[in-house]
Order: C-alpha cells, then sequence, then structure tokens
C-alpha cells in the first residue's frame, strides 16, 4: 500500500531540479464501498526560479487555479505586511487558464505549474515543491492557502519562533474569518451554503479554526472519529483558543513544517486528493511522538475560509472525491486512532 500512499517522487535519489519534468504517482481510485482500484497519474511539471533563494528563510507554498484576483489580493497583503522580506515564496499553478505567472513575475515570486489528467490533487500540488525545495537544499516550509492572509507581521514572527523554541515537528496557528475581502460586504458562499445561521457579517473576525477536536461518526465501518476545527466562530480572546498547546492536527491552511522529517514520512497522502491529507499527516507524526503544536496565545492569522474553491471549480465541495476520502481517511486510521487521540 506504500506506493499509493508515500510521494513516489521522494524516492528519487537522482532528481535535480530543471526547467521541466514529470512526475508518476500510482492514485488509489474510489469505487464503490471500501473497494479501491489503483491508477497511475502523470504530472507534468514547468518550474521557473524568479530569484536567488535564501535558504535560512522558510519556503512559503501556495497552490491556486485561476483566481488571479485572489492572488493579487494576497500577495498585495504580503507586499503591505512586508512578508516578502521574510520569506521565498513559490506559487503552484494548478492548470490555470489564466495568467498566474504574470502575477508571480511582478511580485518575483517563483512559479511553478503543474498539469495533470486527473484533476485537483491537493497533495502532491504540496509534494512536488517541497521535493523541489528538500532538492535544492530548504529546511523548512510553510503550507498557504491562496485565501490565507497576514493580519500583522509580528504574529508570523512570533508564530515562527515559537515553532524553533518548541522543537515542533508541524505547527498551525489560530485563524480568523477576516473582516475585509474579496467578498466586501457579502456573505462568503462557504458560509452561505454550510453556516447560514452566521451569515449578515456574523461570522467576520471570529475564529475560523481554534484547534483540534474529534467527533464519532457511524459509517459502513463502525464508529470512527473524525477532525473537526475547534470553536468556530468563537470571540479570538476566548481562552480555550487563546493559547499554545500540543495536538493532534493542525488545518492544512496554514503548516509550518520541518522539511526533512515531512520527506521521510513520504509527504501528504497522494491518494487523499482533497481532503483528510493534512490531518493523516499530523497523525503520522503523532504516531510517531513528534510534536504538533497549535499556537493562539495572542497571534492570529486570516483565512476566507474556501474562497480559492468555490471561485474556481464549478464542482460540490462534497463531491464524489471528497467522500473517497473520506473512506480511505477511514480505511487508513479507524482502528488506530482511538489511541492516539484518548
Amino acid at each position: 500500500m506504500k506506493e499509493i500512499f508515500t510521494c513516489s517522487l521522494f524516492e528519487d535519489e537522482n532528481f535535480l531540479p530543471k526547467e521541466n519534468f514529470d512526475v508518476h504517482q500510482n492514485e488509489a481510485l474510489h469505487i464503490e464501498g471500501s473497494n479501491f482500484s489503483k491508477k497511475e497519474v502523470s504530472y507534468k511539471c514547468h518550474w521557473k526560479q524568479k530569484k536567488d533563494f535564501d535558504f535560512e528563510k522558510p519556503f512559503v507554498i501556495i497552490p491556486i487555479k485561476d483566481n488571479s484576483k485572489l492572488l493579487q489580493f494576497t500577495f498585495s497583503n504580503f507586499k503591505l505586511k512586508e512578508f516578502f522580506d521574510f520569506v521565498n515564496v513559490i506559487v503552484v499553478d494548478d492548470r490555470s487558464e489564466e495568467d498566474i505567472e504574470k502575477i508571480c513575475d511582478q511580485y518575483s515570486a517563483s512559479y511553478l505549474r503543474i498539469d495533470n489528467d486527473k484533476g485537483f490533487n491537493f497533495s502532491m500540488l504540496n509534494n512536488i515543491p517541497a521535493f523541489l525545495i528538500h532538492k535544492l537544499g530548504g529546511k523548512k516550509i510553510i503550507f498557504w492557502n491562496s485565501d490565507l492572509w497576514l493580519d500583522e507581521l509580528e504574529y508570523f514572527n512570533t508564530f515562527t519562533k515559537r515553532h524553533e523554541e518548541e522543537g515542533s515537528t508541524i505547527s498551525g496557528s489560530k485563524l480568523l474569518y477576516p473582516f475585509e475581502s474579496l467578498h466586501n460586504t457579502e456573505d462568503s458562499i462557504n458560509i452561505t451554503k454550510h453556516f447560514p445561521h452566521m451569515g449578515k457579517g456574523a461570522y467576520k473576525g471570529t475564529v475560523q479554526f481554534g484547534g483540534s477536536r474529534w467527533v464519532p461518526a457511524q459509517n459502513g465501518k463502525g464508529i470512527c472519529f473524525f477532525p473537526i476545527h475547534y470553536k468556530r466562530f468563537a470571540n479570538k480572546q476566548d481562552v480555550r483558543v487563546n493559547c499554545d498547546t500540543g495536538t493532534e492536527f493542525v488545518t492544512g491552511a496554514l503548516q509550518l513544517i520541518d522539511l526533512g522529517w515531512f520527506i521521510e514520512s513520504g509527504g501528504f497522502n497522494p491518494s487523499l486528493s482533497k481532503v483528510l491529507q493534512d490531518v493523516d499527516l499530523c497523525l503520522r507524526a503523532v504516531e510517531q511522538q513528534k510534536k504538533v503544536m497549535y499556537f493562539g496565545k495572542d497571534i492570529h492569522f486570516l483565512h476566507d475560509e474556501s474562497y480559492n474553491h468555490y471561485s474556481n471549480r464549478n464542482e460540490e465541495k462534497m463531491d464524489n472525491q471528497f467522500r473517497s476520502d473520506n473512506e480511505l481517511f477511514v480505511k487508513i486510521w479507524k482502528d488506530k486512532i482511538g489511541h492516539l487521540i484518548f
């Protein structure tokens, strides 16, 4: 099963970063019930490094498909907060029709385009640049959603400092719904579809991610525990989220990771294309007794949850791939998860 649960590229000792390269990955495809088949997916990659890297700084990896207005908004936030001075930024272009590279040129961000014939795979969109950075000599990566922004630069510096001081392998932070975004005064589509009781702007400024919790759920295999965002819509000063603590997972919207461990562990599970690969990764770290930390004491970031999803894919969030990923997560963790979280 290893070949469908870990990134095969990581085993290529002869890999050298170059302008054009291909990655071939075996992945599980959901058929029905708990039956899975295997498919080899080819990822065609085009790499352009825009400027020399400072390897003392972390590498921020931002996948995006089309949504050039969102990327402009995010980079404007980075520029305003002087964030570009503290990180190396790599944009991963997922089959865009819009000219994403032009925006990268404008802000001197490095550019990696990845095309494939399967469709969206968040795991591989992050695994491939992570290995590229590893081969170039990078040590730390930050998986960063394209709809994630800085409120204060000092929060980021505090976040990375605590990660170092704690000796954490994977770290995340408190995320808030922004007051201002591309929605202007309108509610986000994610709120309208899934949390209508928080409409008319009631969600803005509240907690989007305040740590991890688990809820029991019934499926064809019996009871399994599923992850949820703790204290969604709470006040940011709530003592239960305004704290630093060890945890079982932090959301993939913002994950600061020791790159060496990420490569050794096989990266994000390529067969979890859409969801739960962030939780799966964290559980593997916990299983190995590595530190997974939530840092929320008096710091936060801004996350306009699922903006990038609904604005560039004409599909439902909970589609067949979503259901497949949930089934596979249960298959992997059902018999082990209780021992890890209790």
